[in-house]
């Protein structure tokens, strides 16, 4: 059992979707994600999670068994959690069996996004070691970039030529600016990103970001509060109301009172942690 969270780690996120179900609730059956069973669950494997009173729980990875196999506190950073993750699947091999769509891959580019979800970067970089397709030369790009390998990225992304995929491209580059901390080039390089593409929230939210580290908090904000009322929820609203709220809450208690003072969408607070984007670049 992992415990849900809004993480814009794809790394995490793949692992946590081949490996594990992720999955969360309150404690208390009266809570919003209330669960009875769950409850029952939990609490019959650690009995101090069924008090009365109960601080922040550590997040769980737990067998469908009721066996304990890895935990990582609740605030950790993804990096920590995807560390967590990966160590439990080591320690209990039995757990890292591949699936059937797994067995059955047959393309490089099939193979490569298992073994990159994996958290197995080079093996992924090795299988497209002759790209055949865009498709393919895009997805080494991304491969690199997550690597780090920034002429490798560089040399992979002078392929692409397809209309469809100049958005993944340009978005792919932005990565490197924010790395780098360029936050101008961030910024000028996400100007007027086409809204309706697949990659528009995530370029909303880095150049809001390259804004803030800018100095244009004001811009930043609205540019963030907007993406965050957006219809569509994903991994980058959320990110974007946290840092919308981290920066209102600045200075002030670890929760909003009143919901003239919850995040635009609608939250109270995240538990006293700050967005770590705000900082500057870090996983």
């Amino acid at each position: 059992m992992l415990r849900a969270g809004p993480f814009s780690d794809e790394r995490v996120r793949g692992l946590a979707n081949r490996r594990f179900v992720n999955f969360y609730f309150d404690l208390s059956d009266e809570g919003a994600a209330g669960d009875p069973d769950a409850r029952k669950f939990v609490t019959a494997i650690k009995k101090e999670l069924g008090r009365a009173s109960v601080g922040t729980p550590s997040i769980l990875i737990v067998s469908a068994a009721g066996d304990i196999v890895g935990e990582t506190d609740n605030f950790a950073s993804s990096g920590v959690v995807y560390a967590a993750m990966k160590k439990a699947l080591k320690e209990r091999p039995e757990f890292d069996a591949g699936s059937g769509d797994e067995k059955a891959a047959v393309k490089p580019i099939e193979k490569a996004r298992i073994a990159f979800e994996l958290g197995k970067g080079k093996t992924a970089a090795d299988l497209l070691a002759k790209p055949e397709s865009e498709d393919e030369w895009l997805f080494l790009a991304h491969i690199q970039r997550w690597r780090e390998e920034w002429d490798a990225m560089e040399e992979a992304l002078s392929h692409i030529r397809r209309e469809d995929l100049l958005d993944d491209a340009r978005m792919e580059r932005a990565w490197r600016s924010w790395r780098e901390s360029k936050y101008e080039a961030l910024r000028d390089g996400l100007a007027d990103f086409p809204a309706d593409s697949n990659r528009s929230a995530e370029a909303r939210y880095f150049e809001a970001l390259a804004r803030y580290h800018l100095g244009e908090k004001k811009e930043a904000l609205k540019a963030w509060k907007e993406l965050a009322k957006s219809p569509d929820e994903g991994p980058w609203v959320y990110r974007a109301d946290w840092a919308w709220m981290t920066v209102k809450q600045a200075g002030k208690t670890s929760f909003s009172t009143g919901d003239a003072n919850r995040s635009p969408l609608g939250r109270v607070g995240y538990l006293g942690r700050d967005n770590p984007d705000l900082k500057g670049p870090g996983r």
